[in-house]
């Protein structure tokens, strides 16, 4: 769900680091920006994106910044050949072949060899499956809200987000919340706490 649209589950990491300036904040959403599958054995690709529009490549500047925040997305494309019709290709390509050079055996190197041209050839009649993570990042109060909720996904933006700007992203967890919430409390004494049953006792 769009973080423009209805409800949805977000996400909150602390971003760790300088906040780039908007020209280098720009920089990095152009150098790291989505680029399109090209010919190969590649089945993933992940990039930054507009957050009106995934096809809008890299994001535009004018539309990044919306007052203290940036808005962009994060798109990842991935591809897969079945591998029963993988392995169906292979099989009439391996009969083409013997029959047509009159070959009694196949050797492993050339199979393996066949098998990847012909992977090559069904992925480029595969279209990509997009998944498209939508960001809202507070510049001024260093947090980053976030539709991306599993951990690979995760991962693929924590990874790319140093990698653009500089800075880490730290998952918000409650004793880190509890921390900003109340910065006066020393971390033992937080650690300490007992969870808060709210269940109701039997009367």
């Amino acid at each position: 769900m769009s973080l423009s649209q209805g409800g949805l589950s977000l996400r909150r990491f602390l971003v760790m680091g300088p906040v780039p300036s908007e020209q280098d904040l720009i920089a990095g959403l152009s150098e790291d920006r989505f680029r399109p599958f090209e010919d190969g054995l590649e089945e993933e690709r992940f990039g930054w994106c507009d957050w009106r529009n995934p096809l809008i490549l890299p994001p535009d500047a004018d539309w990044v910044t919306q007052d203290r925040f940036a808005l962009f997305s994060l798109r990842l494309d991935s591809r897969k050949v079945p591998n029963a019709l993988l392995k169906a290709h292979v099989d009439l390509r391996l009969r083409q072949l013997t029959q047509e050079k009159d070959l009694a055996f196949v050797g492993k190197e050339a199979r393996i060899s066949l098998q990847d041209e012909v992977k090559v050839d069904l992925l480029r009649k595969v279209l990509p499956t997009p998944k498209i993570v939508e960001l809202a990042w507070d510049l001024k109060g260093g947090m980053l809200w976030t539709t991306a909720s599993s951990s690979k996904v995760q991962g693929a933006l924590m990874g790319l987000f140093i990698k653009s700007f500089g800075c880490e992203l730290q998952p918000l967890a409650p004793l880190l919340l509890a921390g900003r919430i109340a910065p006066e409390l020393p971390v033992e004494a937080l650690m300490a706490l007992d969870p808060f049953d709210l269940a109701l006792e039997d009367a």
